[in-house]
Order: C-alpha cells, then sequence, then structure tokens
C-alpha cells in the first residue's frame, strides 16, 4: 500500500542517496513534492541520481561529501542551505559494511574505516544538519541503522560496534533536542535486497539463503518498504515519536 505524503517546499537532506536505501529514499521524498539534496562521495554517481530524479520532476541538488570529514559534511550542508533556503530533514544513510573475522584477527584498519563512516559520520552529520533545522524552526532526522544496532553478530565486531553507535546517538541527541522541535529516529534495517546485498548474494549464495531464511517473513524488504519507514518517521503522523530505533526487519529480532 502506498501512502502519500505532502512534503511540498520542504528539503531533505540525504547522505548517501546515490544508491540503495538511500536513492530509494531521496525517490520517495521527490514523489512526495520534497526538493532534495543528496550528499555523496562520488560525484559521478551523485549525477547520475540526480538526473533519475529530474527525469521524475523532482528538484535536486548534488552535493560532494565525504562524511569522515567533518568540514565537507558542513560545506554539503552549507551548500543545500543556500540553494534551497532551509532544511527539514535529513536522512544519513551512508555506511560501511566492514569484514567479518574472530577478534584475534580483527584489522585495525578495517575497524577505524567503519566507525569513522558508520558511527563519526553520523555524529558529524547531526552536527550540522541540526543547527540548520533549528534555523527555520525544527525538523527530523533519520539515521539509518541496522538490526546489528540492535543485536550481537559473531565475528562482524566493527559493524556492529558502529550500528550500535548510531542509535545511542539517535537517543542522546533525541533527548537533547525533544522540546527544541527536532526530532531523531533511527531505522534499524534488517536484510534489504539493495545492489550490495545482490553482490553478497552472487558471491555468498548459501549464506544469504540462511540469512533470509532467519527472518519470519521469509523474505527481504525492499528498499522501498524501508524508505517507507523514513517518510514516516519525518512525517507529522509520528509527531510523538523520538528517540526511538524502529526495527523493519520482518520480524527478526522479535523471532
Amino acid at each position: 500500500m502506498n501512502i502519500h505524503y505532502d512534503f511540498s517546499e520542504r528539503v531533505a537532506f540525504i547522505i548517501g542517496g546515490t544508491s540503495g536505501i538511500g536513492l530509494a529514499t531521496a525517490s520517495a521524498f521527490a514523489r512526495a513534492g520534497a526538493r532534495i539534496a543528496i550528499a555523496a562521495r562520488q560525484e559521478a554517481r551523485g549525477r547520475e541520481a540526480c538526473e533519475l530524479l529530474e527525469r521524475a520532476g523532482a528538484e535536486v541538488l548534488f552535493v560532494r561529501a565525504d562524511v569522515s570529514d567533518e568540514e565537507s559534511v558542513a560545506q554539503a550542508v552549507r551548500d543545500t542551505v543556500a540553494r534551497f533556503g532551509r532544511l527539514d530533514f535529513a536522512v544519513n544513510s551512508a555506511g560501511h559494511g566492514g569484514d567479518m573475522a574472530p577478534l584475534e584477527q580483527c584489522d585495525q584498519a578495517v575497524w577505524d574505516h567503519a566507525m569513522a563512516v558508520n558511527a563519526r559520520g553520523v555524529w558529524l552529520a547531526m552536527r550540522h544538519e541540526i543547527p540548520a533545522m533549528l534555523a527555520t524552526g525544527g525538523g527530523a532526522v533519520v539515521n539509518i541503522s541496522a538490526i546489528y544496532g540492535l543485536a550481537g553478530k559473531a565475528a562482524h565486531h566493527a559493524y556492529v560496534a558502529s550500528k550500535h553507535a548510531v542509535v545511542g546517538m539517535t537517543r542522546s541527541v533525541a533527548l537533547e533536542l525533544a522540546t527544541r522541535g527536532v526530532r531523531v529516529n533511527a531505522v534499524c534495517a534488517g536484510f534489504t535486497r539493495t545492489p550490495s546485498m545482490a553482490a553478497a548474494e552472487s558471491a555468498f549464495p548459501r549464506l544469504v539463503e540462511q540469512l533470509v531464511a532467519q527472518t519470519p517473513m521469509g523474505r527481504m524488504a525492499t528498499e522501498q518498504e524501508i524508505a517507507s519507514a523514513v517518510l514516516f518517521l519525518c512525517s507529522d503522523g509520528a509527531g510523538y515519536i523520538t528517540g526511538s530505533p524502529v526495527a523493519v526487519d520482518g520480524g527478526f529480532l522479535a523471532a
């Protein structure tokens, strides 16, 4: 079922909006009439995403940003506000999976990179997104975490730690802003049929099959299903929801 939201004259800033859940979310905001800024490292992919959304009638801006670099993120937010005059919604969707390895075999560089993108990247993003929202009366932030932000997984330490950090930051920042007009929530996505998951399915078909088998609904989420949860959390219908990690996981965490 499609739910229609009217975000006309609103501005959505989406980090990691060039593919997967981020692009699906940008497309959903576009259908709802929002003006959109897509922030990502790779300019070519950013231009492709913008062209796709523009063909659908959206007003879109691409801003280059490396979420592990504060000035890069700050400039992306400044460019967005300069173009559109405001910031209403921010979706922090950039992420890095890290490698799976037993604790004693973990590579510190892998750990550092996962934490830089998944944890510090969300922290830096909120540091600059939220003042821009407060300047025009408030808004909503949705951080993309994962089921492993609420559960553990053996030998996947950097990813699990970084996604737990996203949930923790979501809660603490939401409390800080609870009376100031900015709501902050997280979507803890289950196994989702994204391009990266398709690549994993091709490389490790039995492993992915096992993961899907652990999901009570017996299938992966679509990117659009995760995007729908994001838009709901940004909507007035979620006006009393803040500080919540919302599991969109086909029942995985309930099992």
